[in-house]
């Protein structure tokens, strides 16, 4: 409470006070919006190169994936072709050699019947010579003016032919 018996005072301001300019209130607010303002750009950019760093490198494992399982897949398709030509060479391969035996066997069948029939010729021309030579043998030996040597060479030679139509009977 205050008393009656008191004096008020009022404060009067200083005229200093009055005349001097007042600091604008929005250029301190300008101020530390600009400051504000610049340190979130430099934060947004810091943050787009981070983020263009870490999609670089996304992008260039992402490509050495993709290198890999093409490498992968193309050397699985290589080695299925190689797999494919393989058996088709193998098959071949087979036809190839049935077809080769086939015609041996032929041929040696051929050779065979004309051997067979040559042999047979040869057999027949070697005993008609043995049968022509005993008779002469038969007939040196009835005659006593035919020496004793000569009748011996065409023993030998008898024996020689008789020993060949063996080995050629054992041939057929």
């Amino acid at each position: 409470m205050m008393s009656a018996s008191a004096p008020v005072t009022v404060q009067m301001p200083d005229v200093s006070e009055l005349t001097m300019p007042q600091p604008d209130p929005l250029v301190e607010a300008l101020s530390l919006f600009a400051s504000e303002s610049s340190g979130i750009a430099a934060r947004i950019q810091e943050l787009e190169r981070s983020h263009l760093e870490r999609m670089e490198t996304a992008a260039a494992k992402l490509r050495d994936q993709i290198a890999a399982h093409l490498q992968n897949q193309h050397r699985a398709e290589f080695q299925s072709g190689i797999q494919v030509l393989r058996e088709e060479f193998e098959e071949r391969l087979r036809l190839a050699t049935t077809e080769w035996e086939a015609e041996r066997q032929s041929l040696l069948n051929q050779a065979r019947h004309r051997n067979s029939s040559k042999l047979a010729q040869e057999v027949e021309q070697t005993e008609a010579t043995l049968d022509a030579l005993q008779q002469k043998i038969q007939a040196m030996l009835d005659d006593p003016t035919v020496a004793l040597s000569r009748i011996m060479q065409e023993n030998a030679r008898q024996q020689h032919l008789q020993a060949y139509l063996k080995g050629l009977k054992f041939d057929v």
